[in-house]
């Protein structure tokens, strides 16, 4: 049976946490621009920008419109469900879309800058 007065249940003073997260604010228009794109550009999306908040590449006062470089790893991506091949057509893609800059090595993972078109103010 639930108690009808909720003040009396048993809580713990320690708040959720989570071992992994994606650390925000996350700009709406941009990822709904990837997903456009394809699913996949939208979990690679995320995955780039989860990478750039752990890495401290882009901040929450941070006026840059692009970030610093951001290495996508074929490890990161499977961990998501995305594959070697999948990522680096998503990629492509979002370069077209002027969602990020891209550069490219045989052999080499690619290394990103995202693009906030988004963000007013002056460009640092």
């Amino acid at each position: 049976i639930m108690p009808l007065d909720y003040s009396t249940t048993n809580r713990t003073t320690k708040s959720r946490q989570y071992k992994e997260y994606v650390r925000g604010p996350l700009p709406l228009e941009w990822f709904q621009k990837a997903s456009t794109i394809s699913r996949t550009a939208g979990v690679v999306g995320l995955i780039i920008w989860r990478i750039a908040y752990q890495s401290k590449l882009w901040g929450y006062d941070s006026q840059r419109r692009t970030s610093g470089a951001i290495k996508v790893t074929n490890q990161n991506c499977m961990q998501w469900g995305v594959c070697g091949n999948s990522k680096n057509t998503a990629l492509r893609l979002m370069e077209k879309a002027e969602l990020i800059r891209l550069d490219t090595k045989r052999g080499r993972s690619p290394i990103v800058q995202i693009i906030d078109n988004e963000l007013v103010g002056p460009i640092k």
